[in-house]
């Protein structure tokens, strides 16, 4: 089921409203229903010889079937990171803006670095390289994802019921471990401690769009995934500052039950694709463009 937040007080106010409204009798993941799937995957993603398999929201609702392209780092990838972790320091009261703990992580960041070393590919060693314009693109970046992260919410209200960023799910499939389910949730909202309760909050760029709902369902389904001994989310909200829309998903197992199979959908295309020449680029194709 989907919900909105109320049209009528702030948009803080009616986001927070909407993630602590009362939650149900917590739901569980199905232990029948997660063998299943993990044996119904494992059988149908590309072999061990054609690398890393990574699902997630973006790859399984728009990119099936499209080759990974390789990772690099970016200001706009970066943002995240880098956003998250200022807004955290705001939010503990470590840093007086988002700007001051943008900063703030930049410099950790580098003298973690510069302390126990990091691989080629790290942050560290990306922003450590870039030149002064280059990274103020970065600091600009990560300064609007933070502000949107604390504009989004009452944090008066959630006090120390949230926690902002953490561990993204990513759940190894059993039986094909290089092929991973993954979800990008960027804040987490303890509702009943008692029954293990909780909401996901996710910032999403852009607008939102057609599919919104199933990029939420396979957040849903990750953190379950990840962690089987712990009731499934409550509710997923998904966030999208650009455009100042949000939307709540409230999470019963037919939402999981939807997500694994565009999961399963998404692995079926990618393995063909990976098992056919690679088409030219001609009439009636297209190319996307980040």
């Amino acid at each position: 089921m989907i919900r909105h937040p109320s049209p009528v007080v702030p948009r803080s106010t009616g986001l927070t409203e909407l993630v602590l409204a009362e939650a149900p009798v917590p739901e569980r993941l199905d232990p029948a229903s997660r063998r299943r799937f993990a044996t119904a995957l494992a059988s149908r993603v590309p072999g061990r010889a054609q690398g890393p398999q990574r699902f997630d929201s973006w790859r399984v609702t728009a990119g099936a079937g499209m080759p990974e392209e390789p990772f690099a780092w970016t200001p706009h990838i970066a943002r995240r990171t880098l956003g998250l972790g200022a807004a955290r320091r705001v939010h503990a009261g470590t840093a007086p803006s988002p700007l001051a703990g943008v900063r703030a992580e930049i410099a950790s960041v580098l003298d973690q670095a510069a302390r126990r070393g990091t691989g080629r590919g790290s942050l560290a060693t990306w922003l450590s390289d870039l030149p002064r314009g280059a990274r103020g693109s970065v600091l600009a970046e990560a300064v609007t994802f933070a502000t949107d992260v604390l504009d989004s919410l009452d944090w008066a209200v959630l006090a120390e019921l949230a926690t902002i960023g953490g561990a993204d799910p990513v759940w190894a499939v059993p039986g094909a471990p290089w092929a991973t389910l993954r979800a990008r949730r960027d804040v987490e909202v303890a509702l009943d401690s008692a029954n293990g309760t909780r909401a996901l909050v996710c910032l999403r760029a852009g607008g939102i769009g057609r599919q919104a709902a199933d990029d939420l369902r396979i957040v849903a389904l990750a953190d379950a995934l990840t962690q089987p001994g712990a009731p499934i989310p409550t509710r997923v909200v998904g966030v999208w500052p650009m455009v100042g829309r949000s939307l709540s998903l409230e999470v019963q197992p037919a939402d999981l039950e939807r997500a694994m199979g565009l999961v399963l959908g998404a692995a079926d295309a990618t393995r063909q694709a990976t098992a056919s020449p690679a088409a030219p680029v001609g009439e009636g194709a297209c190319l996307q463009v980040a």
